[in-house]
């Protein structure tokens, strides 16, 4: 390690310490890496939030969504990580990745970002401005365009994981009030709707439009997954997620379309939670307090639902 690194990591880390508990073992999994939910503080999260004026009103909160989406390789509290120390920040890298990848070095100087890893306190990163070495090639860091379709896997895996979830996702006529809905299933729900022949199991029923392309389905699906793991249809015995079904509507729609903001812009789509945070865009105001350890937790989840199929139900988000 350099001597700029090591000057650095005992300031960084105790800036980090925010987002830790006196326990700050991390976990890995080979699906998803970074914190687990047990393993981070929710409410210092949340606090950071609310104590922000950056964020609190719809078009800072905006512009910190899209920061996310930019760096779909690292997760969304790593993002928020990166937004704190380097809000300018456009292609991150570690110093090794730099060297062996692009034969670059780091500059004198260079003030790395710290973020947290697996198996260690922190890592450190450096953005592409305090680097010099060889130009990039221009699809050097290519993000998946907004034009371009969503694998098939990536739907196919989320629909393998929702029903391992008892989550089951049926297609409804256009015409239906109930479409592109989702409803915690109860005995009355399995009464009033026999048709459906719901397994016994079955927690959650979503409900879309028939006739969506796969890139309209899944940003559907994403919406209505954010609404079930942000806790606002309540909790049952499987629920790993917290129940906040009596939050307010506005808290409600923000969560939600925050949670499909992330997940579907750091895939290249553009659909969900569009319209929602559009208005927001379009009149600057001041937000309501709701929950961006919920938003985060939520969207981690549905991303690693998407990459492959699970054999068992996972019981927390991770980060």
């Amino acid at each position: 390690m350099s001597p700029l690194i090591q000057r650095m990591a005992g300031e960084m880390t105790e800036q980090l310490n925010l987002f830790q508990t006196s326990d700050s073992r991390l976990a890995e999994s080979p699906e998803q890496t970074g914190f687990s939910l047990a393993e981070t503080d929710a409410s210092a999260l949340d606090e950071l939030f609310r104590l922000s004026h950056r964020w609190r009103h719809s078009c800072g909160y905006l512009e910190l969504l899209e920061f996310i989406t930019r760096f779909p390789a690292y997760s969304p509290l790593n993002c928020l990580l990166i937004h704190l120390q380097d809000p300018d920040a456009t292609h991150v890298a570690t110093a090794r990745m730099w060297s062996q990848k692009y034969q670059r070095r780091i500059k004198a100087g260079a003030r790395p970002i710290a973020i947290l890893a697996p198996m260690s306190p922190v890592r450190f990163i450096f953005d592409l401005r305090d680097t010099e070495g060889p130009a990039l090639s221009p699809g050097a860091f290519k993000r998946l365009a907004a034009a371009e379709r969503l694998p098939a896997r990536i739907y196919d895996s989320t629909l393998h994981n929702c029903a391992i979830q008892h989550i089951i996702v049926r297609e409804a006529a256009a015409s239906n009030a109930s479409a592109e809905h989702t409803v915690r299933v109860t005995p009355t729900t399995r009464k009033k709707q026999p048709e459906l022949r719901l397994e016994p199991n079955t927690r959650y029923l979503v409900l879309m439009e028939a006739g969506l392309s796969t890139e309209e389905k899944y940003a559907a699906l994403v919406l209505e997954l954010g609404h079930i793991f942000c806790g606002h249809l309540g909790i049952d015995s499987d629920a790993w997620w917290v129940d906040r079904k009596d939050l307010e509507l506005e808290c409600i729609d923000m969560e939600a379309a925050s949670v499909g903001h992330l997940v579907c812009g750091r895939r290249g789509l553009t659909q969900a939670g569009g319209r929602f945070l559009a208005e927001c865009r379009e009149k600057d105001r001041e937000l309501p307090f709701f929950s961006l350890n919920a938003v985060f937790q939520a969207a981690t989840h549905i991303e690693a639902m998407g990459k492959t199929q699970w054999n068992r139900p996972r019981k927390q988000g991770r980060y």
